[in-house]
């Protein structure tokens, strides 16, 4: 599976993730890590999701998004700002309610400097496992047609025994 990756850059305390290429599930368990350790630094001032060059993104990496959509929030932050300029992303950030916890926009002119890559680690099974729980979670959160839609999926990795 040739999966996308994920550029962070971060000036005066607002983290920018910029998603470039198939951003699949595979790549979650470390973007999950990585923002785990931004979240227990400092309080972040803003953060902006990049997603002008993703060409797709699984419901498990939407539902990290709306975890820190969540996050920012119980922090008081800012709301989260998306950059997309792709329609077909665009319809499924709305598809998937995410336009009600984000700021989505085309563009925002937004220099943001040196980026590093986000590292990519291997995760075992319970890893990920847990992380799709969670992030299924999260979208479920959203609405009633989140819930519907993700409750089977979410249902059968807890009977499995994960249940994060």
């Amino acid at each position: 599976m040739d999966n996308g990756n994920v550029l962070h850059a971060s000036h005066d305390g607002v983290h920018v993730l910029r998603f470039i290429g198939d951003i699949r599930y595979t790549l979650s368990p470390s973007i999950d890590r990585f923002l785990e350790g931004i979240f227990a630094g400092p309080k972040p001032a803003g953060f902006v999701i990049d997603l002008t060059e993703t060409d797709s993104i699984d419901s498990t990496n939407l539902g990290l998004l709306a975890r820190i959509a969540k996050r920012m929030q119980t922090l008081h932050a800012p709301r989260v700002t998306v950059v997309s300029n792709r329609a077909a992303i665009n319809s499924v950030l709305t598809s998937m309610a995410l336009d009600e916890v984000f700021d989505i926009v085309e563009d925002t002119g937004l220099e943001t400097g040196v980026s590093k890559e986000v590292p990519q680690e291997h995760a075992d099974r319970e890893t990920l496992a847990r992380t799709l729980v969670n992030s299924h979670r999260a979208l479920m959160d959203l609405n009633e047609h989140n819930r519907e839609m993700f409750q089977d999926v979410v249902a059968s990795l807890e009977k499995k025994g994960h249940s994060g």
